[in-house]
């Protein structure tokens, strides 16, 4: 085990402190704030639960209650605490904020739209409540009602970068390519330390053909959050398509490593093998990417290609035959 820092010992001891001998409100959030930054949920769990008994309608404490819970899982019992929470005070708009990150963690995005349009109904120039209300609608295939909320999130704070992007996004998406560069741009020349934001504008520059500058853009991403799959992918494509196969394989196997289940990665792996007349490696590939998704007629199309190649005629034909099947 490593060894403890100083300053994480102190915040632990400070937190301990606040919390000995005191039922004060807001000595228990702050103490459960500490040991929640620190990496010890269970501890905050703990004091706002005690916390929670002498104060039961207190909707600060519920609702950080509940936020922690969901960002473990525990999302029925969330889903309690945030009902105790707005029932004690239903104009809390960052209660329902919590909640609407709550909804989105699980798949909801109409009860998570619901919950930041209350957010913004109660708190008007709250931008992260409009951004996410943007991403909620986007979500639910309200592209325009996006980038109404997105647009609005831009007004209140022109400094937003995960606007910027997040417009971006919805801009390329809508075929609006050098609006969609020039979000990505404000983004970046807002937060030059967002790996997200690099991905987004170095994706758009591949899209137009943009190669240096987006190998540049994509590898900047890279470094920034050496765990980016989909920056390692883009990059990959980027090097198949200059021919440079063995930087696309380098890249594609780090991608794989975070992300073994990713069919996408494994077929485009097999296509960079097959590219170098590496047919063992390619043929590896392409099983995983067929296992992995088995109904994609591009995986067996390839795969009867490679098989060609590794003169096994009999299983050729089948990938063939299994790829004329699933093209219709």
């Amino acid at each position: 085990m490593g060894t403890v820092r100083a300053g994480t010992e102190e915040s632990l001891a400070l937190a301990e402190s606040l919390v000995r001998g005191s039922s004060d409100p807001e000595q228990v959030l702050q103490a459960a704030r500490i040991f929640a930054l620190e990496g010890h949920r269970e501890r905050a769990t703990d004091i706002l639960r005690q916390g929670i008994m002498t104060h039961p309608r207190h909707a600060e404490m519920l609702s950080t209650l509940a936020d922690l819970l969901s960002r473990s899982g525990a999302f029925e019992e969330a889903d309690l605490c945030f009902r105790q929470a707005l029932e004690a005070d239903p104009r809390d708009a960052e209660s329902w904020y919590r909640q609407g990150l709550h909804h989105g963690r699980q798949g909801r995005p109409a009860q998570a739209r619901a919950a930041y349009e209350e957010v913004v109904r109660l708190k008007e120039h709250s931008v992260k409540g409009w951004v996410n209300l943007g991403l909620s609608r986007a979500d639910l295939g309200d592209r325009e009602g996006a980038v109404r909320a997105l647009e609005r999130a831009l007004r209140e704070d022109p400094g937003c970068g995960e606007a910027h992007s997040n417009l971006g996004v919805l801009y390329a998406e809508a075929g609006l390519r050098e609006e969609a560069l020039d979000e990505f741009r404000r983004a970046v020349s807002i937060d030059p330390g967002c790996s997200e934001a690099h991905f987004n504008l170095g994706w758009a520059l591949l899209a137009e053909d943009e190669l240096e500058q987006a190998e540049a853009t994509l590898a900047e991403s890279v470094r920034l959050d050496a765990g980016n799959v989909e920056s390692l992918y883009a990059l990959a494509l980027l090097h198949q398509r200059a021919g440079n196969y063995a930087r696309a394989v380098s890249e594609l196997k780090q991608a794989i490593e975070r992300r073994p289940d990713d069919a996408r990665l494994h077929y485009y792996l097999g296509v960079a093998y097959n590219s170098q007349e590496a047919v063992d490696q390619a043929i590896l590939a392409l099983e995983t990417a067929a296992r992995l998704r088995p109904d994609d007629p591009r995986v067996h199309r390839l795969l009867g290609v490679a098989y060609d190649k590794k003169e096994l005629p009999s299983r050729a034909r089948e990938a063939y035959r299994r790829a004329a099947a699933l093209s219709g």
